[in-house]
Parts: structure tokens; sequence; C-alpha cells
């Protein structure tokens, strides 16, 4: 597991990127493979994430209370599989538009669905 160091008060504010260090890793198979290890049903859990809108407190607080639960997952089963970045607001954005620009479109996409921004 990759950690660069936490902010200090001396330093611009910073946040969290979480990035899987694979290329070929899938956030949803390690998802997947909590949900199946904690006796919860993946293809409820993957249906009702595809549907969900917002409008379902008791879903969402569900969904939001698993995918929390599978990051501890991931992070404690899988560590080598995870690369923890503190960057600044300039850094994101920066890495953003590298990303968008053509060639790693593909891999932004993935990259910014597979557990980024959660901090």
């Amino acid at each position: 597991m990759t950690t660069s160091s936490a902010p200090t008060s001396e330093e611009p504010a910073r946040h969290l990127h979480v990035r899987l260090t694979d290329d070929r890793s899938s956030i949803y198979d390690l998802v997947t493979e909590y949900l199946q290890s904690a006796g919860k049903a993946p293809d409820w859990y993957w249906r009702l994430a595809g549907r969900l809108e917002g409008s379902d407190a008791d879903n969402l607080e569900e969904l939001l209370s698993s995918a929390f639960e599978a990051g501890a997952f991931v992070a404690h089963e899988h560590p080598e599989d995870l690369e923890f970045l503190w960057v600044t607001e300039e850094e994101c954005e920066k890495e953003r538009r590298r990303e968008e620009r053509g060639d790693e479109r593909e891999a932004a996409k993935k990259e910014r669905s597979s557990l980024s921004h959660y901090a």
C-alpha cells in the first residue's frame, strides 16, 4: 500500500485520492468479493446501484454503508492493490485535464469510477 503523508497545516489544502495500483484490477470485482464475504447479495447491490436516483433514503444509506465497508475490506484484504495520494486542487485539476486529453480518456473514466475522492 503506497501512502503519501497527510498534509500539515503549513501546506496547501489537500484531499485524498485512492487508486488501484494495477490497471487490470477492477473495483467492481473487489466490491463483489467483499459483498460475498459479508453474506450480502452482490446482484441486489449492483442492480440497486444502477437504478438509484437518490430518492430512496433507506436504499441510499445501505449502499453507502456497504460501499464504506467494502473500502475498509479492500484496504485490509488487498492493501497491495491500493495507492493513497494526497493532492492539491491544482494537482487534481492538472491530472484530470491530462487524462481527458484523448490518449488516456478510457483510463481516466475507469480511474474516476475507482474510489477516487473518497475523503
